[in-house]
């Protein structure tokens, strides 16, 4: 038998694919405020407030209606029953594979947004006549709905699908004239779509009605949407390294190939992960930015992500056309023609390309600059020998960190001072970590977040940790011993997402906390490496460090929380 609950829209119950037929009244109430809460304990008190809207009968009347309500919804719903009894109250024992709100909600955590509307059939128990429970339980659903739909919105914008979205955004823009994301996305579509001063006057209606209604100007997202119109230069470089310090003789090499129309390549030794090549080649795109005035492009190819796969080129391109304000009409369906057109957008423009975790010479390829004014940067465990051959690339290799490089790191993070102090145990944790900059990273958060801790204690946790663990492993796992519970359950959900990065939205969506909670617990991590805030309230996770967290959830079989927005 196949049963299949549904709340996202009207309360059904299907038994092989046919509707099973509900009481009407309480009984549909009964079953709705449970499945709203699925596998969750709701007090006898609650249900009793829910039948009678806050206005029951007596208390002893109100408990045996409540009783007889039950059993007839149990004898209605037959071998589909999921009503139990616990003390004190009942709950909805549902597997979440069948019911449309848990799966909504495990595929918008997944990233799969449009997967997770397509669950919604209406108005959220529509067909349930509750005051209250359209009062209290269903405006939180309407929101997460808004969210995941903001989401699926903004994917198909950095695909360059502005003009397909500008009519969906200008309908959800009346229905939520207040809303600034739909607002901002709409500028953003309608620049997309070559129609610049349409843009500008949808920023304009909504700074009007910001004013008028609230007293307030628009916010930041919807500011730098308007700031994209008056400089359509796309800037998509992540936030630089907080401490980069070291690879003189890399920088110095990178900075002798800036002269117009060369490709650089920085390769890690042996296909070594964490040993910075990101962070190198960030924090100098950066120092190098202002000399390409025309944009900087950025894309992570995932090219070594055992999870999600390496992005594709043609992907890649679309985002890269739309951010130069190419309709996605006008963009080729065939990779040769897609990289003509991007080559064509970009050969005037002084234009820097940065791409990231490149898997192989086919999968950057097409994504390399034409015009002599342009610069690629790419990073990858490979080292990519037909570059340098046919496009006369400059490969710079990154080898582990030198001990003076090393201490110079743990110095920037810690402080000269308490490194001063511990010389001979600075020289252990450099030994432990191996010149990886990432295990001294974590290691070095660890330290500033607790000031008591000395760097001999920890080299002996670190020591103690090693002798089961490798080096690096036991650097995560000495770090993440210290995460306070709500942190830690979060650190090992973020293993069991497929998206290259999730939002604090889908974060929170996971993870079942108030977003607020979520953002500290994400913060948290960042302090302490185990995770990069590369743009604005979008988190990752190193490959090794994701790796880490992913056998923690396995090894935990943790699950998610239902979403508890409030």
């Amino acid at each position: 038998m196949n049963v299949e609950y549904r709340v996202l829209g009207p309360l059904e119950v299907l038994r092989d694919g046919v509707p099973v037929a509900l009481p009407a009244g309480q009984g549909r109430v009964l079953l709705a405020t449970l499945l709203l809460r699925p596998n969750q304990f709701v007090s006898v008190d609650e249900l009793v407030d829910r039948l009678w809207d806050g206005e029951p009968p007596t208390l002893d009347r109100a408990h045996k209606t409540l009783h007889m309500v039950v059993r007839r919804l149990r004898i209605a719903l037959g071998d589909a029953n999921c009503v139990r009894t616990a003390t004190g109250g009942y709950l909805a024992e549902v597997d979440p594979e069948r019911l449309d709100l848990t799966r909504f909600r495990r595929l918008a955590a997944e990233g799969e947004f449009a997967a997770a509307l397509a669950h919604w059939r209406g108005e959220v128990a529509s067909n349930v006549g509750s005051p209250h429970l359209h009062r209290e339980d269903v405006p939180p659903l309407v929101e997460e709905r808004l969210v995941v739909h903001g989401r699926r919105v903004e994917a198909d914008l950095a695909r360059g699908r502005g003009a397909e979205l500008a009519g969906e955004l200008r309908e959800l823009t009346r229905e939520h004239p207040l809303r600034e994301g739909f607002w901002a996305q709409l500028v953003q579509a309608l620049h997309q779509a070559g129609r610049p001063q349409e843009a500008l006057a949808a920023y304009e209606r909504i700074r009007e009605h910001l004013a008028d209604e609230l007293g307030v100007e628009p916010g930041q997202p919807l500011r730098e949407s308007r700031e994209r119109l008056l400089d359509p230069a796309p800037r998509q470089l992540p936030v630089a390294a907080a401490h980069f310090t070291g690879r003189d003789a890399e920088l110095a090499r990178l900075s002798t190939a800036v002269t117009g129309g060369t490709a650089v390549v920085i390769t890690a030794v042996d296909g070594t992960a964490g040993i910075g090549k990101t962070a190198l080649a960030g924090w100098w795109a950066h120092t190098v930015s202002e000399r390409f005035p025309d944009g900087q492009l950025y894309a992570d190819l995932r090219g070594f992500d055992p999870f999600t796969g390496p992005a594709d080129p043609a992907d890649v391109l679309a985002g890269f056309l739309g951010a130069f304000g190419v309709s996605r009409g006008k963009v080729p369906v065939d990779l040769p023609e897609r990289a003509a057109l991007y080559r064509g957008v970009v050969a005037e423009r002084r234009v820097l390309v940065l791409l990231d975790n490149a898997r192989d010479v086919e999968q950057v390829r097409p994504l390399l600059p034409a015009g002599r004014g342009c610069l690629a940067v790419i990073t990858s465990r490979n080292r990519f020998t037909g570059l340098v051959v046919r496009e006369g690339a400059v490969p710079v290799t990154l080898d582990r960190l030198g001990d003076e490089d090393a201490v110079a790191l743990l110095t920037a993070r810690l402080g000269a001072e308490r490194v001063k102090a511990e010389p001979d145990a600075v020289a252990d944790l450099v030994a432990f970590c191996g010149g990886l900059p990432l295990a001294l990273a974590v290691a070095a958060s660890r330290v500033a977040e607790e000031p008591a801790l000395s760097l001999r204690s920890l080299v002996g946790e670190l020591a103690a940790a090693g002798e089961v663990l490798d080096s690096v492993e036991a650097v995560f796992a000495t770090t993440c011993d210290r995460l306070d519970e709500e942190t830690a359950r979060l650190f090992r959900l973020l293993g069991r997402t497929t998206g290259p990065d999730i939002s604090l939205d889908a974060a929170a969506a996971l993870d079942g906390r108030h977003r607020t909670d979520v953002h500290r617990s994400l913060q948290t991590l960042v302090r302490m490496h185990l995770a990069t805030e590369r743009t604005p309230g979008r988190y990752s996770c190193h490959d090794l460090v994701r790796a880490y967290s992913r056998s923690l959830s396995a090894a935990s079989r943790i699950r998610p929380r239902a979403w508890l927005p409030r």
